[in-house]
């Protein structure tokens, strides 16, 4: 049994669990309002931060914005976590800059709007390979090294409220969405309880109707519809996800694991 450190309860002893000084932090899909939200909670507790996806542009961008506002060292790199050989090279990359991965924040997504009937192959197969399989090429690669080295360390999956949710079409046409997020977040129990011995965390954050890109590109009538069934009567603030994510990430949340914390106003109770 390891041996855990003493907490000192002491004025600023829950603080100093969120602290992140010098971790390193890698976030796929890296870029959006959701995104500098996430990224910008990492680069405050003082990890610095690996920005990735197809965009890499979009990620240099962002990544300059941390550095600016807190002085975090950040990068960006190119990657389709749909792609093995994109996801391997990535965490060669990472390392190879960073030396270290300590959380993994798998944030890729995509999103397919359709009647069952009408999707077609492709379209299913392009959302179950990004929002799935990416999401287990980047944690499996990570965990390879989080084993190798010893270090144990955080890994988040973004899931979504969807996978607590049916829609009827007028609500919403994204079956392999939803069904994508509720994989990801049966993923995210699998593998912490395959990983826990190494002390790898696996956890999920399911956010609920946000104001950001996905959301907002809705019809006006499908987004009052969604605020109608959100308890608090309101989207979410991409902010509003800062406390769950520095929990699980930081030692703050250093006895949680395969857990998936919804952050939706109420959105899954209707």
């Amino acid at each position: 049994m390891s041996q855990e450190p003493v907490i000192e309860f002491r004025r600023g002893f829950v603080a100093d669990l969120f602290r992140m000084d010098d971790k390193v932090a890698l976030l796929t899909g890296g870029h959006g309002a959701i995104a500098e939200a996430m990224a910008s909670t990492l680069a405050d507790l003082g990890c610095k931060v690996a920005l990735a996806a197809r965009k890499d542009e979009q990620c240099a961008t962002l990544a300059q914005q941390l550095q600016t506002r807190f002085g975090s060292e950040s990068a960006a790199f190119r990657c389709d976590v749909s792609r093995e050989a994109d996801v391997t090279g990535l965490i060669e990359r990472v390392w190879e800059r960073f030396g270290r991965i300590d959380v993994l924040v798998n944030s890729a997504g995509t999103s397919w709007w359709g009647l069952p009937q009408d999707i077609p192959l492709s379209g299913w197969q392009k959302v179950m390979d990004v929002n799935v399989t990416g999401t287990f090429l980047c944690s499996r690669e990570v965990a390879r090294r989080m084993i190798a080295t010893g270090t144990g360390g955080s890994i988040i999956n973004v899931a979504s409220v969807g996978a607590y949710l049916s829609y009827r079409p007028e609500a919403g046409q994204v079956v392999p969405y939803t069904t994508s997020k509720a994989a990801v977040v049966h993923l995210t129990r699998d593998l912490a309880a395959q990983w826990a011995a190494y002390q790898i965390r696996v956890n999920a954050i399911a956010p609920g109707s946000f104001h950001s890109g996905m959301t907002e590109t809705l019809e006006e009538p499908i987004q009052a519809g969604l605020v109608r069934s959100i308890l608090m009567n309101r989207l979410g603030r991409p902010s509003e996800l800062s406390g769950v994510l520095a929990t699980l990430a930081s030692g703050a949340g250093s006895f949680i694991t395969g857990q998936t914390f919804l952050v939706d106003g109420g959105q899954a109770i209707g």
